[in-house]
C-alpha cells in the first residue's frame, strides 16, 4: 500500500510540474512575440498571412522552438 502511495505522489508532482512548464510555455510565447512584434517596423501578421512570406515564419517558428528548448531544460 505505501509503494501505491508513493507511486500516486511521484505521478502527482511530475504532473503538477509539467502544467507549470505549459503554462511558463504559452505565457512566454505570448511575451516573446508581442516583444518581437513590437520591435519589429514590419507587420509581422500581414506578412505571413496576406504575402506568404515563409521566411518570416520560418523565423517566428524558430523562436517558437527555442522557447520550448529552454523551457524544457527546466
Amino acid at each position: 500500500m505505501n509503494k501505491n502511495k508513493e507511486l500516486f505522489i511521484s505521478s502527482l508532482i511530475n504532473f503538477v510540474w509539467t502544467v507549470i512548464k505549459a503554462l511558463t510555455y504559452g505565457v512566454s510565447c505570448f511575451v516573446a512575440w508581442r516583444i518581437f512584434d513590437l520591435l519589429d517596423i514590419v507587420d509581422i501578421r500581414k506578412e505571413i498571412t496576406q504575402n506568404k512570406n515563409i521566411g518570416w515564419a520560418i523565423m517566428i517558428g524558430a523562436l517558437f522552438f527555442g522557447l520550448a528548448y529552454v523551457i524544457g531544460q527546466f
